[in-house]
């Protein structure tokens, strides 16, 4: 899911000229593909915490690009605002990072119990480990999205001298391409 919303709002710009919304697009592709590693759909353990890391790596380079826009930005509040909501993109993507390397080291650790069998209380951790790591993930593509769109009302204020290019081109809608 969140990986879909994250994915929905970057379709709407091309990506062609918009390292930011290339960053962003490789996020959520890479948001599904742990979402699927998480379901158990294929993959180990290792796979998903380096899906994790490869995350964490791309939303810095949100976070590097976010800050770039608002450091050019002649609009206080907007420049203020940008840098807000890209603040919060670090610490999410560390959360990430950790609650993945816990979740693949508790897959299946608890699902039998002392006498062989399957033990609830095993499950439930794992449940819990994965509906913590779901709220994580919606987290940062949540704070992603919003630095997309603070990004794009703040490079509108961006003198053409500043050195700084980035193309906002919104894609045709599917019913007038």
């Amino acid at each position: 899911m969140a990986a879909h919303t994250l994915h929905v709002e970057a379709q709407k710009w091309q990506s062609q000229g918009n390292e930011l919304i290339v960053a962003a697009k490789k996020m959520a592709l890479l948001m599904a593909e742990m979402s699927r590693l998480v379901r158990g759909e294929g993959g180990s353990k290792r796979d998903l915490i380096d899906c994790a890391k490869r995350i964490a790596k791309e939303s810095e380079e949100v976070t590097r690009l976010s800050k770039e826009v608002a450091m050019k930005c002649t609009d206080k509040r907007m420049r203020t605002t940008l840098l807000q909501v890209c603040e919060k993109i670090p610490t999410v993507a560390t959360q990430l990072k950790i609650l993945s390397t816990v979740k693949a080291t508790m897959l299946g650790a608890h699902a039998l119990g002392p006498d062989g069998e399957v033990d609830p209380e095993g499950t439930k951790e794992d449940v819990e480990a994965t509906e913590m790591l779901i709220g994580n993930a919606q987290n940062l593509m949540h704070a992603v999205k919003e630095t997309v769109r603070a990004a794009e009302a703040a490079s509108i204020r961006i003198r053409t001298d500043s050195g700084l290019m980035m193309r906002w081109a919104r894609k045709l809608p599917w019913y007038m391409a």
